[in-house]
């Protein structure tokens, strides 16, 4: 039975995210997001698992607040104006700087918290290309030796342990750029399962080709059935040679087409030699 509210501990958001990562293993994934069957895999096998009824909208609800507190926390690490808490990975920031930024009343911790099952979170959206090894530019200069290679949801990139000093006033707000190698290599979709996309693509060419191939049978059938009708009608028996040569010409769909069209005996007749003593010939 569902419930018109949930409730959420540790363990619970913990199934939750181990459930959404399966998802995203089985390529069920879109947009930071499972895709409709894959929320659909997760409603089931959350409520098999924990036997809480929870709606499909209250489990994007909590992973969407998820998703969002990481971003926040994350974004928060590397925020010119802020660092981080070395004993306890949390944002730390200069309060007289974030007062004037934020307001007087704002405290760093109330937007910038780190998000429990933080270890999930950050292998669901914290992979960037350096975490798949050192990259070599496109014009050929070296790594950049100024990133940490332990990256991590406890050492994000580009964070100092100490909080950085205000900024002057007329230092720019953006964000600073870093420009990623062109050659880093792509993530490799899983194979163990297909989308369901792939599958409905797989079933339109299975069923266009079955339609193909029943038509031209039905077609070389009718087509063979005239050939049939056309020696009989010129005085051939089914017991001469002449007739047998005919049809296995025929069995050929361009020798077939061509007898077809010929308008006379005489010019069915010396096509079927003709073409019979060329297919002995070459099979000498």
């Amino acid at each position: 039975m569902a419930r018109d509210r949930a409730y959420w501990d540790d363990q619970t958001t913990f199934v939750l995210l181990d459930l959404v990562a399966k998802q995203k293993e089985l390529s069920h994934w879109s947009d930071r997001s499972p895709t409709s069957l894959g929320w659909s895999n997760i409603v089931r096998s959350f409520n098999e698992s924990t036997k809480l009824g929870y709606r499909k909208k209250q489990l994007q609800n909590k992973f969407n607040n998820l998703k969002r507190a990481y971003f926040n926390w994350r974004d928060g690490c590397s925020h010119t104006g802020l660092g981080r808490d070395p004993d306890t990975g949390e944002v730390a920031a200069d309060p007289v700087w974030y007062a004037a930024v934020h307001g007087e009343h704002s405290q760093p911790g109330e937007k910038y918290k780190r998000p429990s099952c933080c270890e999930q979170l950050f292998d669901l959206f914290g992979h960037t290309p350096r975490d798949r090894g050192e990259l070599v530019s496109a014009g050929g200069h070296g790594t950049d030796q100024n990133v940490s290679s332990g990256g991590g949801p406890h050492t994000p990139h580009e964070l100092s342990d100490e909080p950085v000093g205000v900024r002057s006033s007329g230092q720019s707000s953006k964000r600073s750029s870093r420009d990623y190698s062109v050659c880093s290599p792509m993530k490799k979709k899983s194979s163990q399962t297909p989308s369901i996309d792939d599958c409905l693509d797989d079933l339109t060419h299975i069923i266009k080709e079955t339609r193909e191939h029943k038509s031209r049978h039905i077609t070389e059938a009718e087509e063979m059935a005239k050939v049939n009708k056309i020696l009989k009608e010129d005085g051939y028996s089914e017991s001469d040679l002449f007739f047998a040569q005919a049809l296995n010409i025929c069995t050929n769909r361009l020798h077939r087409r061509a007898f077809l069209d010929l308008e006379t005996k005489e010019g069915r007749m010396n096509y079927v030699k003709v073409t019979w003593d060329v297919m002995t010939l070459k099979s000498k």
